[in-house]
């Protein structure tokens, strides 16, 4: 297992995007997930000689020249191509999951010099094709062109069918049961009948055996007596692990030898395609995918997704920023519906309460409540289509029991979260101690805590409800009501104070009792950039994060608790923003976006400088 982690990490840096050797042909056109990588635009970020120098770079070499006996220079003599493409993908079928690498070979030759002599003398052959099977169901399958690493799982519902289970040699254990007279497998009739490909593997002439776990030096404990049952339920495993190796070989050949069709056929996935991108991501559609893990009797819930399409998502890089852009495909009935959810926009009146300078972070987001109310019962209606009848009845109650037009009016859906600042505060908290005679007591003590400033606000044309709620909180001496301020202390059990004032058609709820009274004076003074402004407008939702702001308002006893190496991945980090804009055509999409420093050459190396200061022995 220690190889192919070693093989997938050495592949993050070898691959881009050259048409000579595109391995996305030989990903199966069922494949549920595929995922990419283009090294030729992470090479142009971070050079080869570089990286070789860098600490990951000389970590991985180290260990490649311990573990084979030989001297590594640079990840270029392992073999692999550095002008091609490094594919995963994913793929299920009724019986075993295959999580696979496809990675593109320079030279198969150097390659094998990664094995040491063990291993080297465990590689079986066939024509031009050579392969490995290690422990923890791993298959490493190679030729002159490609390296195919292959981890496969066999399915917990496959076996439980008993005719399945005794065609495979596979028994149900049972403490009541003999334990010494077991069938023997039928490999071949598990290549044949459980996989969706046909390979004459007898042809092959390889023998499978269960995979032999690799040595390991440990302490060992003192041995404790095997019952007949674990020696069974020993072999059962093993047995399982033959099979498994025994479809994964059949799998992995017909993957390199063959020409079946390929995920290039599939538009979804095409889409998800760009050649700026530096690498990519596409799953299938949720409701494909969520079925394909239901056992048999619970198909009757297969329409829980139904309506999301499929996830694609791209991974950019440049001097200025890092960006991961995500779409998600909906049909029409759930693209109608979530359309008129979006149909709507922030409350204008919110900027002036942002101070960009010092802003910590905040988060917004704006639908329309009205809409959302109305869709919803339709929205269940199809995800819980075989209650259909139900649904819909409870559809119409809730349609007769709810005035969405008059919850629109209290909450209309848009809001915008402040963390302004952080605050040292003595809180209360009850605890025990014993006395002289060794009795508990309970007592209340007091601590300083470190806690965040939030300033939230929500428009409202209708305060009535809300107003009401606050006043039965005074006349259960909950809420202290002063100068058109409530507010509620903190407790035990809570740890903020809240203050509630209500204007110009916004309701203000802050843990800062001094940003409540100068939004009530209007002494209260943003500076929002252009920036921020931009994106809360644009977009349907938002969020957005200062580390720096965060390390510069931490108290000093705060920052002076913190490691070193925390305190210098805040004070160093760009801000991170994510936003959303809604339906476009039939997709949501979104957009992570990280902002590379000044003193950072490029995105690349901002996020390798933060992992080298992550990872420093402190």
């Amino acid at each position: 297992m220690r190889q192919v982690l070693q093989l997938l990490i050495l592949s993050l840096f070898t691959g881009s995007i050259g048409t000579a050797q595109d391995l996305a042909n030989k990903i199966p056109e069922k494949a549920l997930a595929v995922a990419s990588i283009k090294s030729d635009q992470l090479f142009q970020l971070f050079p080869i000689a570089e990286f070789n120098n860098s600490a990951l770079g000389q970590r991985l070499l180290g260990d490649f020249s311990k573990r084979t006996g030989g001297n590594y220079k640079s990840i270029e003599d392992a073999g692999i191509n550095l002008s091609s493409t490094i594919y995963y993908y994913y793929q299920k079928t009724d019986s075993i999951s295959y999580n696979c690498l496809l990675i593109p070979l320079s030279d198969a030759r150097k390659l094998e010099t990664l094995f040491n002599d063990t291993t080297r003398a465990k590689i079986k052959q066939q024509g031009g094709t050579k392969f490995l099977t290690t422990s923890g169901k791993n298959l490493i399958m190679w030729n002159n062109e490609m390296l195919y690493v292959v981890h496969g799982s066999v399915s917990s519902y496959f076996f439980n069918d008993s005719l399945t289970a005794a065609r495979y040699g596979i028994r149900h254990l049972s403490y009541n049961d003999d334990y010494y007279d077991e069938p023997v497998i039928d490999s071949t009739t598990a290549t044949e009948d459980a996989t969706e490909v046909n390979v004459d593997t007898s042809a092959a002439n390889i023998a499978i055996e269960a995979p032999e776990p690799e040595e390991t030096v440990s302490d060992i404990p003192p041995p404790v007596e095997e019952t007949a049952y674990t020696r069974a339920q020993k072999e059962q495993e093993a047995r399982q692990d033959s099979i498994a190796a025994t479809w994964m070989v059949a799998y992995a050949l017909d993957i390199l030898d063959k020409s079946n069709p390929s995920i290039l056929n599939n538009p979804a996935y095409l889409r998800s395609v760009d050649k700026e991108a530096l690498g990519s991501f596409w799953m299938e559609d949720f409701q494909r995918i969520y079925s394909s893990y239901l056992p048999y009797n619970y198909l009757k819930y297969t329409n829980m997704l139904k309506g999301y399409g499929s996830i694609n998502a791209r991974l950019y890089m440049d001097k200025e920023h890092m960006r991961i852009t995500g779409e998600m495909a909906l049909d029409e009935d759930k693209a109608d519906a979530y359309r008129k959810i979006y149909n709507k926009k922030l409350n204008k009146k919110f900027l002036k309460y942002i101070k960009s300078d010092s802003l910590i972070g905040f988060m917004s987001y704006a639908f329309d409540t009205e809409s959302y109310l109305k869709e919803l019962p339709k929205i269940f209606s199809q995800t819980y289509g075989s209650f259909s009848e139900e649904i819909d009845l409870s559809g119409d109650l809730l349609s007769l029991m709810l005035d969405e037009k008059a919850i629109a009016r209290v909450v209309k859906g848009d809001a915008l979260i402040l963390m302004t600042n952080l605050t040292a505060r003595e809180s209360t908290y009850t605890t025990y101690v014993y006395d002289e005679n060794y009795e508990r007591k309970d007592t209340v003590q007091t601590k300083m805590e470190t806690l965040p400033d939030i300033l939230c606000m929500f428009s409202s044309d209708d305060t009535h409800l809300i107003e009401k709620l606050l006043k039965y909180g005074i006349s259960k001496h909950k809420v202290h009501f002063e100068n058109n301020v409530y507010s509620l202390y903190h407790s035990t059990k809570n740890p903020f104070n809240l203050h509630v004032l209500i204007k110009d058609g916004i309701v203000f709820m802050g843990t800062s009792l001094t940003d409540i009274e100068q939004i009530n004076a209007g002494t209260y003074k943003g500076n929002l950039n252009k920036q921020q402004k931009d994106l809360l407008l644009k977009n349907n939702m938002t969020m957005f994060f200062s580390p720096k702001n965060l390390h510069n308002k931490m108290p000093v006893t705060e920052i002076g608790n913190m490691s070193e190496t925390a305190g210098k991945l805040l004070g160093n980090s760009g801000n991170v923003y994510l936003k959303s804009s809604g339906i476009k055509g039939n997709y949501i999409s979104a957009e992570l976006i990280a902002d590379v420093p000044n003193n950072q050459e490029n995105a690349l190396k901002y996020f390798f400088s933060l992992f080298n200061d992550a990872t420093k022995p402190q």
